[in-house]
């Protein structure tokens, strides 16, 4: 009886605690630094599944190709991207990895070098 209740506390601990570990391991991906940034989307073409396409170019330009056209220029940050559209308009958006995938903001992007 009694290893009965030391096998029913140890797998309700489980349980418990089982949530927590992909958790804290999600929050370890979600911040990574200017290197990882620079290297996973400078001079790269970026696209979502919905089809829309981002183009980070060596020299600092941006464009967006999706449900509109847009360009400007880009600077990258930790974990961030800072956007300058051609009209002023300002514009940072979070990069994060999570499960070995790259995002901006919600939405996945799979980067492939620009040819």
């Amino acid at each position: 009886m009694r290893m009965f209740r030391q096998i029913a506390l140890s797998a309700t601990c489980l349980l418990i605690l089982a949530p927590l570990a992909p958790a804290a391991a999600h929050r370890a991906n979600l911040a990574p630094g200017i290197k990882e940034v620079t290297s996973a989307i400078n001079g790269k073409v970026c696209a979502t599944a919905g089809g829309a396409h981002f183009t980070f170019d060596n020299d600092g330009r941006f464009s967006y190709d999706g449900l509109w056209q847009s360009s400007g220029s880009f600077t990258l940050a930790d974990n961030a991207v800072v956007v300058t559209f051609d009209s002023g308009l300002q514009r940072a958006f979070e990069i994060s990895k999570r499960d070995g995938a790259l995002y901006m903001e919600q939405t996945r992007i799979l980067c492939t070098a620009k040819q």
